[in-house]
């Protein structure tokens, strides 16, 4: 199994509700202010576990973000951050393939169970994507 879980940020860097993330997280390999930027890091052999995006970038939405990730080489989680809690958000966000979606001020408990949940998942789906290659 891999050591650390790798995270994306994307956002367009006009606040910061996304910086409390960082201390959760065991590294994170870049932030991309664009669906652009995304690109770049969900295209290489080993992309990032999970990708947190903000619901708007300059160039795209957090759905451009969810299409990118479906088409990464290994299994990827995105958790879509909204400003403030939104059930319809929510609904759709999980309808279209984000693994969660949560609120910039999710309280610090809540966001490490959110954390450890979509970590442990997309390391399953990497196992089982590895077992099927091989076998």
């Amino acid at each position: 199994m891999e050591d650390k879980i790798c995270a994306l940020l994307v956002h367009d860097g006009r606040g910061d509700h996304l910086s409390s993330f960082r201390q959760n997280l065991d590294q994170v390999v870049g932030v991309a202010k664009t669906c652009g930027e995304a690109a770049h890091y969900l295209q290489k052999p080993n992309p990032p576990h999970l990708v947190f995006t903000d619901t708007a970038m300059p160039d795209g939405t957090w759905q451009d973000v969810l299409k990118l990730a479906a088409k990464a080489p290994k299994p990827v989680n995105v958790i879509v951050v909204a400003r403030d809690a939104n059930f319809k958000l929510y609904l759709e966000a999980r309808e279209r393939g984000a693994f969660d979606l949560i609120a910039s001020s999710t309280s610090r408990p809540l966001l490490a169970e959110a954390l450890e949940d979509a970590a442990a998942d997309v390391v399953q789906r990497r196992q089982v994507q590895e077992l099927l290659m091989l076998g």
